[in-house]
């Protein structure tokens, strides 16, 4: 595991890198990719503010904002939005992406608008109960009735968003209530594993490895390199200083012997729209 000052060393070398805003192109450091696709911006860090970071730490950044249907809030909710979003971007070295939210934000936004990304991520987080309600199962107080029946859902709600979805990465995978991590690796079975692994290597879709909330836990990793999934580092912060952490993605990364081939490399979003 990397401690603070091993981070800020990685970082140093990986300041020798080149971080071009070409398409595709992923800075190495030290046989590692040196990139955290999952960097919001918002309210609490300008796009400027990251790339400064970025540079400063040599680590390429995606940066992305939430993206939705019209009336909930999103920062991005048409192509007008999308367009803007894209422009603001345009001539910086970093990903541009989207978080994109609940699963009807195809809707608010044309394919050709789509396509200008480098990539669309998601997450299952949101989930809806039985009655189409977003339970936020992020949030420290959620406590499932029923944890098993609760998993069921959960992992058919993300195979739902990896098949059928034209995403490119799937971040956060195997995250659990904060009420449920005592029996972790009792709920995350290894059927449960293989199904969401399975989905993502059919769908062409990219696992993240998240450093905010340190999954997907080893056994999972293992189990998702040996059936040929691609993988992702995000940091998955908004705040400062953990904005390009991704200490927790590159041990895993070393851990169980990745190679470049098996990692992430925009190529456009929207190829499947």
């Amino acid at each position: 595991m990397f401690n603070r000052r091993e981070f800020l060393a990685y970082g140093a070398i990986a300041a020798s890198s080149v971080l071009t805003g070409v398409s595709g192109d992923v800075p190495d450091c030290d046989g590692v990719p040196c990139v955290d696709y999952h960097v919001h911006v918002g309210n609490e860090l300008s796009i400027d503010q990251a790339v400064e970071i970025s540079l400063r730490r040599g680590i390429k950044f995606g940066l992305v904002q939430h993206a939705g249907i019209p009336g909930q809030g999103y920062a991005i909710s048409d192509d007008a939005g999308l367009h803007a979003w894209v422009r603001s971007l345009e001539g910086k070295p970093v990903f541009k992406g989207i978080e994109a939210e609940s699963v009807n934000w195809v809707s608010a936004f044309s394919k050709s608008t789509i396509a200008q990304l480098d990539y669309v991520q998601a997450d299952a987080l949101g989930m809806p109960d039985r009655l189409g309600k977003s339970m936020q199962i992020w949030k420290p107080d959620f406590r499932p009735a029923n944890p098993q029946e609760f998993m069921d859902r959960y992992v058919d709600f993300q195979v739902q968003r990896i098949v059928t979805e034209p995403i490119d990465i799937f971040v956060v995978p195997a995250f659990l209530p904060e009420s449920l991590l005592r029996d972790y690796d009792r709920l995350w079975t290894p059927k449960r594993m293989r199904t969401v692994i399975e989905a993502a290597v059919k769908a062409n879709v990219a696992l993240e490895i998240d450093c905010r909330f340190r999954v997907p836990h080893l056994r999972f990793l293992e189990m998702a390199k040996a059936a040929g999934t691609k993988f992702a580092f995000g940091s998955n912060y908004q705040t400062l200083p953990e904005i390009g952490d991704i200490s927790y993605c590159v041990e895993m990364y070393k851990r169980i012997g990745l190679q470049r081939s098996q990692f992430f490399r925009p190529n456009g979003a929207g190829k499947r729209l």
